[in-house]
């Protein structure tokens, strides 16, 4: 409790210990903001990538679709195996599409329509032909790399990363 006029009270308040008491605990919560945004942030990058990698690796997982068909079993649960796993990478990629059209920006949206329709455009052909030669039994047979063409969904895959980046 200050005894002396209130302008010399004032000048002894900002001289003496208050200033460096608000000061500090000013400077406190501004640290403990900008470390909570900044964690924040990063938490939401690593969402973002965790997202856009799963989509990417959807599309992958039916590029790969035409060697599962090729190095199938004749059996028929074998086949509904397989038939089952392809439907169901067609749907981790619906859901991701959805997902990406309504959370990311518009140009990673486009570029991840056209990886879709490049790796349809060649999968699917691929798959065709592949259901419609004899299943391969010796691993050495499968041809890696030199069958099914990639060129389209190599380029337009990218294009997509170009623009999550």
């Amino acid at each position: 409790m200050c005894h002396d006029t209130q302008i010399v009270c004032v000048i002894h308040w900002f001289g003496g210990s208050g200033v460096a008491t608000i000061l500090a605990a000013v400077l406190a919560a501004v640290v403990v903001v900008l470390g909570y945004w900044w964690q924040q942030r990063a938490a939401r990058h690593e969402r973002r990538a965790g997202i856009y990698s799963e989509a990417i690796r959807a599309v992958e997982d039916y590029l790969e679709a035409p060697f599962l068909v090729l190095r199938r079993e004749e059996s028929k649960p074998a086949i509904r195996e397989l038939t089952t796993h392809i439907s169901d990478v067609q749907s981790r990629i619906a859901y991701y599409r959805a997902m990406l059209q309504v959370y990311a920006p518009k140009s990673v949206s486009k570029a991840y329509d056209e990886f879709i329709a490049a790796a349809r455009k060649e999968s699917g052909s691929a798959m065709t032909v592949a259901w419609n030669a004899a299943p391969v039994r010796r691993g050495e047979d499968v041809p890696l790399g030199s069958r099914f063409s990639r060129a389209g969904s190599n380029s337009a895959l990218d294009q997509l990363i170009a623009q999550m980046r």
